[in-house]
């Protein structure tokens, strides 16, 4: 890697170096650092439904560098079939194994404990699917009904089923107080694991429009149950400790696209990867700033090590081009 460009970055890394301050050859010689890349998807290769300009053909041309590359997504309302699929049809070039998800993460965490009871599922069908494909059974998802004259009632008179061994949270567009109380009850017993998918406080939908993530609701189990959930999905490293088992990657020549600094950035330093930070998502140059002023002794863990605004920017740079 070329040396000036190294000291630009360690000069610059306190205040996050800002990549497309740098001339094209540093540029280059940067994307000569590293061989593999993990991308975060909400909020760095799409928004919702609709891919964010340009990423795909930035995503591709990167691949026809020879890098590998990886989508690492703490979305969990769809199972990793689902987003590859989400991908593939925006022309991502993107296969089912290169993609990992924090339900996948959750399955595969009860799997590894060889779990064998039934699961509690504060969340959407990306969990179950992905809890199905390891032989792990759950209750039913969807909302709960109340019955009876109200939630007093309700509680102490709701059936718990004694095979339940395990509680999932994650994003849940049927979040409910009815819901909410019965994972309480299952909590009190010290013996049922609570596992979170996340704890992405929200996710964008528009510029400025925002939806609340898993990680407000594992929150709100946290403050009624007094306990801390095993989280599985970033900042974990367990996300992808399988790539780095099966040596698909190594951490020095991998790099973490993120949106959040939070989680993505987070999660890049505790895997030891480089870390870019693009701004068409949660966290901004003004988030990056607060955690360089913040005297939080490990704040510094959450600043990235370059920042672009949107992933398309480093198309110019690239020698080729797909899409």
């Amino acid at each position: 890697m070329n040396l000036a460009f190294c000291r630009t970055v360690q000069q610059q890394k306190k205040g996050c170096c800002k990549l497309l301050t740098l001339n094209k050859y540093s540029v280059q010689q940067w994307l000569k650092s590293f061989d593999a890349i993990i991308y975060d998807a909400d909020g760095v290769l799409w928004r919702t439904d609709k891919e964010l300009e340009g990423a795909s053909a930035t995503f591709n041309a990167l691949r026809a560098m020879g890098k590998r590359a990886y989508i690492c997504t703490n979305n969990s309302t769809k199972s990793h079939l689902g987003i590859c699929k989400k991908a593939q049809d925006m022309g991502i070039l993107i296969e089912e194994h290169e993609v990992l998800t924090s339900a996948q993460a959750l399955a595969r965490f009860l799997a590894e404990k060889k779990f064998k009871k039934k699961v509690y599922i504060m969340g959407e069908e990306g969990i179950g699917a992905e809890l199905r494909a390891v032989g792990i059974e759950h209750l039913p998802i969807g909302k709960e009904v109340m019955f009876g004259p109200d939630m007093y009632e309700y509680a102490k008179a709701m059936p718990l089923d004694k095979d339940v061994g395990a509680i999932a949270v994650g994003e849940d567009r049927d979040f409910s107080v009815p819901k909410l109380t019965k994972v309480a009850c299952y909590l009190t017993d010290p013996s049922v694991m609570f596992l979170a998918t996340n704890r992405d406080i929200a996710f964008p939908v528009a510029k400025g429009r925002y939806v609340p993530g898993a990680g407000v609701l594992v929150a709100t189990v946290k403050a009624i149950t007094k306990r801390a959930p095993m989280t599985c999905g970033k900042p974990n490293p367990y996300m992808c400790n399988q790539l780095l088992r099966e040596g698909n990657i190594k951490p020095e020549r991998t790099l973490m696209v993120g949106d959040t600094v939070y989680t993505d950035i987070q999660f890049g330093y505790n895997c030891g990867f480089q870390t870019l930070l693009v701004g068409s998502g949660v966290s901004t140059l003004d988030d990056v700033k607060k955690l360089q002023s913040s005297k939080q002794p490990r704040a510094y863990q959450q600043v990235p090590d370059l920042y672009v605004p949107k992933l398309s920017d480093l198309l110019k740079f690239l020698p080729s081009r797909n899409g």
